[in-house]
């Protein structure tokens, strides 16, 4: 994301927070921010010629159905699927769902979405309209309660679009606990697979249900930080949400994890 790069700033006074290289950002009283998820949880708001969420990326300035077409949801035939955004902390997400399951969740600014949103709405066979169904009611409700620390809330029936070892990869992604953090390595090792690092590691990456499927649990060889969809900014926060619920205050190591 642009913001990694730049950093935020916060102007309390003016009730906004930008990117520090914004034309409009103030040149007094502003305080640096270590990320937009501080700011927002200050009630601050996102400025609107900057963007420093990405809102406008992939169209979603224009509306909900204005990006549903753009993303390739759109065009003929009966709407198989509904979407709708919901609010988050972290910004604004995009919910795909059926009547029975949750088949997309992502940050608005996912650079793939629009592929994700086309291959999605070629498998259902039909168009991806705005609407809210009593399964997007139950998603907004989890979301809440997720980021209220209530994690349970988030177990919800999904049906993500994916091969079947992206599925294997994603069901055992679900099976790590909240506070918990494991490597590459384990992800692959977990699924009796441990030859196929890079290919966990891929699925990992191309995981199209944000936060329930926690594919943010997953660091780097290193331990560190590695690549978020959504931005390393917002995998920080759901890990520092996390692990704050877990027992002493820190993320446990993989082996605490039962096979």
């Amino acid at each position: 994301m642009k913001g990694e790069s730049t950093g935020w700033l916060a102007a309390g006074a003016a009730g906004v927070f930008c990117r520090t290289g914004c034309r409009l950002a103030p040149r007094q009283g502003a305080e640096v921010c270590d990320n937009p998820a501080t700011c927002l949880a200050a009630g601050l708001r996102p400025c609107p010629d900057c963007d420093p969420l990405d809102q406008r990326a992939n169209g979603f300035d224009a509306g909900l159905a204005g990006a549903l077409v753009r993303l390739g949801g759109g065009g003929d035939g009966p709407v198989v699927l509904h979407a709708a955004l919901l609010p988050t902390p972290l910004g604004e997400m995009l919910a795909i769902c059926d009547a029975q399951a949750i088949r997309l969740l992502e940050f608005t600014s996912r650079p793939v979405l629009a592929r994700e949103v086309r291959a999605l709405a070629r498998a259902a066979k039909g168009r991806i309209a705005p609407g809210q169904s009593a399964m997007t009611e139950r998603l907004a409700h989890g979301l809440q309660r997720y980021f209220a620390g209530d994690f349970g809330a988030a177990d919800l029936p999904l049906a993500p679009l994916g091969t079947p070892f992206q599925i294997r990869v994603w069901h055992e992604l679900r099976r790590i606990p909240p506070g918990v953090t494991i490597r590459y390595a384990d992800l692959a090792a977990r699924i009796g697979r441990p030859d196929a690092v890079r290919a966990a590691a891929a699925a990992n990456g191309a995981n199209p249900v944000a936060i329930l499927i926690p594919c943010h649990r997953i660091l780097g060889s290193d331990g560190s930080l590695t690549g978020y969809g959504g931005g390393l900014w917002r995998k920080q926060y759901l890990l520092g949400l996390e692990s704050a619920q877990a027992p002493g205050g820190e993320s446990l190591d993989a082996d605490r994890i039962s096979a």
